[in-house]
Formats: C-alpha cells, sequence, structure tokens
C-alpha cells in the first residue's frame, strides 16, 4: 500500500487554479469564514494597527474583518491571484483605507516595506521558503509590531488522506504540510515573542465525500494534488470507505477536518 506523498506546488500553477476559481469561491469557503472568525478571537483589546499587510486576501472574507475591527487603518490586501484580488475589490468599497497587491507574497516580503500588524488566513502553506518568509515578516514589523496568522498543520483532511490510502489503497499528494510545533520554532526563531498560540479543528459536514472533493475544487485548493486525478473505480473505493468510517448521521453525511495553528506574534 502507498501512502502519502507531499509536494510544493509551482507558484504559476497556484495562481491558475485560484484565478479560476475566484467567483465560485465564496460558495465553498465556510470554513475559511469559521477560520477568519476564530484567528480575530486573538487579537487582543489593546492591539492597535496604523498599517495592516494582509497575505492571502482571496476574495476579502478576513479583510472585511480587519477594516471592522481597526477603523483607523489602512490595509494593503495581498494576493497571488489577480481573479481573487478582483472579487475582493468588487466585495469591499472603503476608498482611503484598502489597496490591494497582485505579487507573490515571498517577493514582496523581501522589499522592506514597513507595516504594524501582518495579517494571514490560510495562506503560508503555499510557501516555499518558510524560515525565510517569517524572518522577512519579522523584519517588516517594528519593534512591538504584530503578526497573526492561521495556518494548515498536519493532520487537515485526515478523512480524505485516509480514505485514500486504506480504501483506495493509492498515494495522497497534498501539500507539505507542517506540524504547529514547527511553525513555532520558525516564529520563535524570528525574533518573535508568542502572544498565544493553539491548534484546533475546524470540521464541516458535507452531502457526499464527492461534495468534499467538490468544496475543495471550489476553493481553487486541488491543485494537482489527492484524489481528483483517481481512476473511477479507485473514486468508488474511496467514497464508499470515507462514507462507511466517517459519516456523521443516518443520511449518509460525512465530515472534512482541517487542523490550524492560530497564532499571535510580537516583534521583540
Amino acid at each position: 500500500m502507498n501512502s502519502v506523498s507531499t509536494a510544493l506546488p509551482d507558484k504559476a500553477i497556484v495562481e491558475y487554479s485560484f484565478s479560476k476559481a475566484a467567483t465560485l469561491y465564496d460558495r465553498y469557503a465556510d470554513h475559511h469564514r469559521i477560520i477568519a472568525e476564530r484567528l480575530m478571537d486573538f487579537i487582543l483589546p489593546e492591539i492597535s494597527a496604523g498599517s495592516i499587510l494582509e497575505i492571502g486576501c482571496g476574495t476579502g472574507i478576513l479583510t472585511e474583518r480587519l477594516l471592522d475591527r481597526f477603523p483607523a487603518s489602512h490595509v494593503t490586501a495581498l494576493d497571488i491571484s489577480p481573479n481573487m484580488v478582483e472579487r475582493c475589490r468588487s466585495k469591499l468599497n472603503h476608498p482611503g483605507r484598502l489597496s490591494y497587491l497582485v505579487t507573490d507574497a515571498e517577493e514582496y516580503c523581501r522589499s522592506g516595506n514597513s507595516y504594524n500588524l501582518v495579517v494571514s488566513s490560510c495562506s503560508l502553506q503555499w510557501i516555499h521558503d518558510r524560515e525565510r518568509f517569517i524572518k522577512n515578516i519579522c523584519a517588516m514589523l517594528p519593534v512591538g509590531g504584530r503578526c497573526l496568522v492561521a495556518i494548515p498543520v498536519m493532520g487537515m483532511l485526515y478523512e480524505l488522506v485516509e480514505s485514500c490510502i486504506r480504501g483506495a489503497r493509492t498515494m495522497m499528494r497534498q501539500l507539505d504540510l507542517n506540524s504547529g510545533e514547527e511553525w513555532k520554532a520558525r516564529f520563535k526563531n524570528s525574533e518573535m515573542d508568542i502572544l498565544s498560540s493553539s491548534v484546533e479543528s475546524v470540521s464541516c459536514i458535507y452531502d457526499h465525500p464527492l461534495e468534499v472533493l467538490k468544496a475543495i475544487r471550489g476553493i481553487g485548493a486541488g491543485i494537482d494534488q489527492g484524489p481528483v486525478s483517481l481512476k473511477p473505480g479507485d473514486m468508488k473505493k474511496m467514497t464508499k470507505y470515507y462514507s462507511r468510517h466517517f459519516e456523521v448521521d443516518d443520511f449518509g453525511k460525512v465530515s472534512s477536518t482541517y487542523r490550524i495553528l492560530y497564532l499571535l506574534g510580537r516583534k521583540m
């Protein structure tokens, strides 16, 4: 039996996939809304920010919450996908308080720009050089500046992974996800004091295992990975195993679990 192989996808493919999904993203992004709400819980009441950089703004789910929470701040919303940025722009109308960047976050965070708060929800898993990237984020912050992130970690979509491996007996190709402890170590090694952190599960319920795959593709995250390319026979085995082992009611609904590290750091 094969197991899991991990990979970091080509960024051109990432941009293409998310741009293609921009118009459907909000329909399938329930878990992102839950994660964004939870991430905002980590903002301490006394935190203020004149300038905010949001890495991976997508369609603006977190952006809108940042604008509400920091009414006197300017938010720069960055995303690698021009279609995602355009979707965000069409939803949010905050003249003078919101600007956009269509660029690669790894390139931009080497630019020497400065922000009081850097925020990201479910985007840092796409970063290639993660050690360097966290150091670059820290370099953008003044002493006392904050970094607030939600990062998918190992254990993501374990129902789907297990159903591929044990049900279809095929390899599950997924993103190279790290543990929460590995991510926390990167922040600690980058002159960041971790004020609070927590690894938590976000579970969503779907009518059928195929709806899980549809949702992954619907947000643009199924980038040359997993069971999208399973042969019909293997797909049937995978869904049968999924339904048998991860059913949550008598109507065939199944669970899909997202493991997320929430972290608030302060530059020392």
